[in-house]
This record gives C-alpha cells, sequence and structure tokens, in this order.
C-alpha cells in the first residue's frame, strides 16, 4: 500500500533519531512537492532535511495543483498536496494534524499517525518499548494530548 505523508511525521522522527524506525516500518514513503519544500528548502540544515532530499525510500510526486482550491485554506500547503497526492494514489495518510486528518476522513482517505507508526514498530519487533521513542518524539515537537499519550501506553501495557 502506498504511504503518504505530510511533513509533520517526517521532521519529528527525524529530530528525534528515529527516521530509520519510519523507514523500517512504512518501507516506502510518498511525498507531495510542497513537503519535500517545506523540510528540504525551507527547512534546510534542520533535521531530516538532507535525508528527505538524498534517501531513496522518500519518493516525491508532483500532484494536480487544479485540486489545491478544493480543499480549506486554514490546511497548509502541504497537507493540502498531501491529502491530493494519496486521492491520486489510493494509499493511506501520515498525518498528525487534527483538522487536516478530519478533512482527509471526510474524504473517505484512512489516516494513520505517529503513534500506530510506534505500535508498528513495537509489534514488530523494530523496538522493545514504545515509551522512550514516544518521548523522544514528543521532545522533539510532536504534540499529543497527554490523555491520548497516556491511554496510548497503556493499550501496550507500558
Amino acid at each position: 500500500m502506498n504511504i503518504v505523508s505530510d511533513s509533520g511525521p517526517i521532521i519529528s522522527f527525524a529530530s528525534a533519531g528515529y527516521l530509520n524506525l519510519l523507514q523500517k516500518v512504512v518501507n516506502e514513503l510518498w511525498i507531495p512537492r510542497a513537503v519535500y519544500e517545506e523540510i528540504v528548502v525551507k527547512g534546510r540544515g534542520r533535521s531530516g532535511a538532507a535525508e528527505v532530499q538524498q534517501e531513496r525510500w522518500i519518493k516525491r510526486r508532483i500532484v494536480d495543483k487544479t485540486k489545491l482550491n478544493l480543499l480549506p485554506l486554514e490546511l497548509g500547503i502541504g497537507e493540502r498536496e498531501a491529502i491530493i497526492l494519496v486521492e491520486e494514489l489510493k494509499g493511506l495518510l501520515l498525518i498528525d494534524d487534527k483538522r487536516a486528518r478530519q478533512e482527509a476522513e471526510k474524504r473517505g482517505i484512512e489516516t494513520i499517525g505517529s503513534l500506530k507508526i510506534i505500535k508498528e514498530a513495537k509489534d514488530r519487533g523494530f523496538t522493545n518499548e514504545a515509551k522512550p521513542v514516544g518521548d523522544k518524539l514528543r521532545n522533539a515537537g510532536l504534540w499529543i494530548k497527554d490523555r491520548l499519550y497516556h491511554q496510548f501506553l497503556k493499550e501496550l501495557n507500558e
């Protein structure tokens, strides 16, 4: 299945030093041009910029920009392009922003967030514990409500 990502999860995993864990779980990741620009051009020198530019498992694709105006303008350009790209590829959207997730789901797109990636990594044996990964992601800037995060850890018996 094609997995498309917004910039947020990529930046969070890279900032926390877990981009390799993301790669192990998804194997291949698609990003639209706006996400590439946000991470590599605007984020030059920051976590994830060099990896997104160089890594072969992160694939880029230009979307049909005429569809951008069909999505709410309060969403960022990267979020809107990611939604368009996942519709074009008929895949799964990796995104953490609540408004963007709601818009995608309203359009019938299946979404996952960074916590699902952490759970998959643990389930597949890529990491023994979810909590250290989640804590580092949160410290690196991933915003997750405390209640949701503690519920997630409880479900994983951590």
